[in-house]
């Protein structure tokens, strides 16, 4: 049985065949494909929901198969301020290149390579999406978030809590009496 056939669907659907491209600079070919994420693929606070939508162009060079397109995906996250659930498309352009191993060149990235005529996209999607997932994603710029006291969504309505909390740490403070700093 060969390593191909023995692997599930999903994992096919995330190998490229490029026979048709390898030694023949210029000549290239359009893709547009859903791809299954990877098992291990983890995004921080965020959940991919379905495929991952590559569009772009496998192009033959010199040095190998250069793939530029864009990676589209739907991801499903709670607001940083209100936690809320909230879906957000993000897109990443990507412009990678695959080479063939050969044994006296180490400069290939490890999940770039071609081979037996494939390349894998696994390495490529979670390169291009972690980085593209928002850091503090918000369901709208103006989101009153959550009262720290009570846990009340201000978005939704008003609470009763008072705005200023004093740290315990610092309350001493309060009872320091500072004069006049007018003199040199």
């Amino acid at each position: 049985m060969s390593a191909m056939s023995a692997m599930s669907a999903d994992a096919r659907d995330r190998i490229l065949r490029v026979a048709d491209l390898i030694d023949r600079p210029g000549v290239s070919r359009r893709v547009d494909l859903a791809v299954p994420a990877s098992a291990d693929l983890e995004l921080d606070m965020a959940t991919l929901e379905g495929d991952i939508r590559l569009t772009g162009v496998l192009e033959s060079v010199v040095d190998g198969i250069l793939l530029r397109g864009t990676l589209v995906a739907e991801l499903q996250m709670a607001c940083a301020r209100c936690l809320a659930d909230l879906e957000q498309v993000v897109a990443a352009d990507v412009v990678e290149l695959f080479s063939t191993p050969s044994e006296d060149s180490d400069d290939i990235d490890p999940g770039y390579e071609i081979v037996d005529t494939t390349i894998d996209l696994d390495t490529l999607t979670r390169d291009a999406l972690v980085p593209a997932v928002p850091y503090r994603p918000l369901c709208a710029e103006d989101c009153k978030g959550l009262c720290v006291q009570c846990g009340t969504n201000r978005n939704e309505t008003e609470c009763s809590c008072e705005d200023s909390i004093v740290d315990a740490r610092w309350a001493a403070l309060e009872k320091l009496q500072l004069g006049d700093c007018d003199t040199p």
